[in-house]
């Protein structure tokens, strides 16, 4: 939360965003506000409305507002947003790359996602893909980047609880959102390749990289010790035991990013980071209805299973697992394979169900990998969180900062070795 002093401070500058970034000029905000509305419209003022949870955002500074104006009749508009903002420390923004993550996310609401909308708009499909928040702004020059998007919360999304595993309503309609989403990426590699080869090459590979080897080697070590810790106590001298320390090693960080960066045959405009925070609901009755997708600063070209090994491993529970893991992945390629046929393409042709199971296969090992470092955050209570906040002005390793520890209890270690287990018995490792 906010301090009284900032709020005190921000309610002094209401009439000016430069505070936040001295990007969001007035000016700008007034082209925006046009856009948006479709109507010349002067910016007048903006207002907080609140922030995000502790430990829902480790790579940038989030804030919920409303953006007012008027029109050319003295009429007054405004849109809720939530805007996103590069830290101002400059340790965290150094030691996280915020620089690149924002580059990332800002490319894809600028140029890959409008070439997206655009192939499938062109498409006689039964439903428009509004599955992403809309952007209103962005902005970036490596210092001061920010990006602002429509507030989904206005339409009665939102987040599940991390620290729990999803349910069986969640899952399906995760991998239901993701299952169009890449949809669009195969019909418009299928049709108009080199359109699709121009906006994939505007993303950035922003974590599985060989020149990142440097700055995540140390995280790796421990985050992979903490792995075979949690196995070693919940599943002793077992089969699962061994094949943690074989898995667990600093080569599968390499083997990683060549999951990452060299999928492209069967690629797509994937989302990167599919844990539970970056998927909002809109519920009826206390049950999910609809989900969308956010937070696209990982986003990259790859084989979807990156994506769909990730969400498996980082959201879903054993018991959901072993009820319905091979229903779900049916659902997904059912999905896929559907939406594909309907922008015009043949998912028998560009991307069969054999060639799916074989990289579900080939690439789940990605999702343990990744979940490595995602369950140690998820399971931990919103008050445990790790605070963003840091002294030096001065680059550090991750390792120095994020100090994870092991698990504490045998419910969260469960979560982490639970993992190794399927992937075991699945013959994913």
């Amino acid at each position: 939360m906010l301090t009284l002093h900032e709020q005190n401070k921000m309610a002094d500058d209401f009439k000016t965003l430069t505070g936040v970034s001295p990007l969001i000029t007035n000016e700008r905000l007034n082209e925006s506000l046009t856009k948006w509305f479709g109507e010349e419209t002067t910016f007048t003022h903006w207002e907080y409305v609140g922030d995000t949870g502790k430990g829902d955002s480790y790579l940038s500074e989030l804030i919920r507002i409303k953006i007012y104006g008027l029109n050319s009749n003295k009429e007054s508009k405004h849109v809720q947003c939530v805007l996103k903002s590069i830290p101002k420390n400059v340790s965290r923004r150094l030691t996280f790359r915020s620089n690149e993550f924002f580059y990332n996310e800002i490319s894809f609401y600028e140029k890959v996602l409008p070439e997206l909308s655009k192939f499938r708009a062109s498409k006689s499909a039964n439903e428009p893909f509004d599955k992403c928040p809309k952007l209103l702004f962005s902005y970036v020059d490596g210092v001061h980047d920010v990006i602002c998007l429509e507030d989904e919360s206005i339409y009665d999304y939102g987040g599940a609880v991390r620290q729990e595993g999803i349910d069986y309503d969640h899952a399906k309609l995760s991998f239901k959102v993701l299952a169009r989403f890449h949809a669009i990426s195969f019909a418009m590699k299928d049709q108009k390749p080199d359109e699709f080869e121009r906006i994939r090459k505007e993303l950035l590979e922003t974590y599985y990289h060989e020149r990142l080897w440097d700055w995540y080697s140390k995280f790796w070590d421990r985050l992979r010790f903490i792995a075979i810790d949690a196995v070693e106590k919940e599943y002793p001298n077992s089969i699962y035991s061994e094949k943690v320390k074989e898995f667990a090693v600093p080569e599968i960080y390499k083997k990683m990013v060549d999951a990452a960066t060299n999928t492209l045959d069967t690629g797509v405009i994937s989302h990167g980071d599919c844990w539970t925070n970056n998927f909002l609901y809109k519920y009826v009755d206390s049950r999910p209805v609809d989900a969308k997708i956010i937070d696209f600063q990982l986003t990259r070209c790859a084989s979807p299973v990156l994506d769909v090994s990730f969400f498996v491993y980082a959201c879903t529970t054993r018991e959901l697992r072993d009820k319905h893991y091979d229903e779900l992945i049916d659902y997904y390629y059912d999905v896929l394979s559907q939406e594909i046929r309907s922008l015009g393409s043949d998912p028998d042709k560009i991307y069969p169900k054999s060639l799916f199971m074989e990289e579900i296969k080939k690439y789940s090992y990605f999702g343990l990998g990744f979940s490595f470092e995602s369950t140690p955050f998820i399971v931990l209570a919103p008050e445990d969180a790790v605070s963003m906040e840091m002294e030096s002005e001065e680059k550090l390793n991750i390792d120095d900062f994020w100090q994870v520890k092991p698990f504490k209890t045998k419910e969260t270690r469960l979560r982490e070795a639970n993992n190794v287990v399927h992937c075991v018995d699945r013959g994913y490792i």
